[in-house]
């Protein structure tokens, strides 16, 4: 049972992340109003997906799922202050070009840090199958 939810979840990211590998390539190939458009639907998105999940965080009543919040929770926090802390960088009467191109290597490094935390999610779910296949094994030399 949980490794077909694994599943589903994988497959969900994957075609998540083709959705975010076309709007990247829109992206670099749109015009700017096109573009506006793409990055206000994709905010709308996010907001979203955030609400829900903070929602299923929140309605949980699993002491794992508040450790999951309580992480969440902070990292949203790191987020927000270094979106802050950016914008004020841009206020310090950077140039349209060195702007532009910080921009660009924060990107950059948001795409390595969204793949680090995707290994360890998958990190976390082989755990959770070995944990689930040592059982099954328990289970079956206990069984005459």
């Amino acid at each position: 049972m949980g490794r077909d939810m694994l599943s589903v979840k994988l497959d969900q990211l994957e075609q998540r992340l083709k959705r975010l590998h076309t709007r990247i390539y829109m992206g670099q190939t749109a015009g700017h109003s096109q573009l506006r458009q793409e990055i206000d639907a994709l905010e709308q998105e996010c907001a979203q997906a955030e609400s829900a999940l903070e929602e299923n965080l929140r309605c949980s009543k699993s002491a794992v799922v508040s450790i999951l919040a309580r992480g969440y929770g902070e990292i949203e926090q790191t987020v927000q202050r270094t979106k802050f802390q950016l914008q004020a960088m841009a206020g310090n009467n950077l140039d349209e070009e060195s702007w532009g191109e910080a921009k660009l290597l924060a990107a950059e490094y948001a795409l390595d840090f969204a793949h680090q935390v995707a290994n360890r999610a998958v990190l976390l779910a082989m755990d959770a199958i070995d944990t689930q296949l040592l059982r099954q094994e328990t289970e079956e030399r206990s069984q005459p």
